[in-house]
């Protein structure tokens, strides 16, 4: 029997499906593109004719025997709007903290796929020198609100894990922690709230996430 090399792309398809079925998650073609696990882009045109022989359903796409996660996406997606409408009212509070330049959601909740237990994930960049001043400002916000993660807390659903801070002059992430999975959390983020266009300035300082994204853009 003669093997044939898998083609490049077929490759990456795989590679992204493989990644995202570590989370449970099916992916849209339009997934599957944008967060193609690659270091070069490749098009509509060459992906869509890999993804005719995958297997899918009610337009998702996933490996072989995983069906049952199509009806595990489709069960958290209502949890999960009701988890970003929450966000975004929280996220209306924190950014009358005038040192606060951006507000996003990460980790699960970012892409779709938090669970009706699970925290809210944020990420906060504070203008230049104020970090720290931001952080404790944040913090005694959420404490006010009742909605800050602590270590300690058994229940931590719909509660705010302040997991990131970062400083307006400095948003590039540090080298050894430059990876696929915090690639994914780079360009995956959910804009809540920006001033002086601070999202975009984080995008063009992590510019790095095209090592392992190529495809994707905002």
């Amino acid at each position: 029997m003669v093997w044939l090399p898998v083609p490049p792309v077929k490759q990456a398809v795989l590679k992204t499906l493989a990644y995202a079925d570590v989370f449970d998650f099916p992916l849209t073609a339009g997934e599957i593109e944008r967060f193609l696990i690659s270091s070069r882009g490749y098009s509509t045109s060459m992906i869509r004719p890999v993804l005719r022989v995958l297997p899918h359903q009610g337009g998702f796409y996933f490996l072989p025997k995983r069906r049952q996660v199509v009806a595990a996406r489709s069960k958290k997606a209502v949890e999960n709007r009701q988890k970003m409408a929450l966000a975004r009212r929280l996220a209306s509070r924190l950014k009358l903290i005038p040192t606060v330049k951006m507000i996003a959601v990460t980790g699960a909740l970012a892409m779709g796929n938090a669970t009706p237990a699970e925290d809210i994930d944020i990420l906060i960049v504070s203008r230049r020198g104020t970090l720290w001043l931001t952080r404790l400002l944040v913090v005694f916000l959420t404490e006010l609100m009742a909605r800050r993660r602590r270590p300690d807390d058994q229940q931590a659903k719909d509660k705010l894990c302040l997991n990131m801070f970062l400083d307006e002059d400095c948003l590039a992430l540090p080298a050894q922690e430059r990876n696929l999975y915090t690639a994914h959390e780079v360009v995956q983020a959910k804009l809540l709230w920006d001033r002086d266009n601070t999202y975009q300035k984080f995008l063009n300082q992590n510019l790095w996430y095209q090592k392992y994204l190529a495809n994707w853009k905002p």
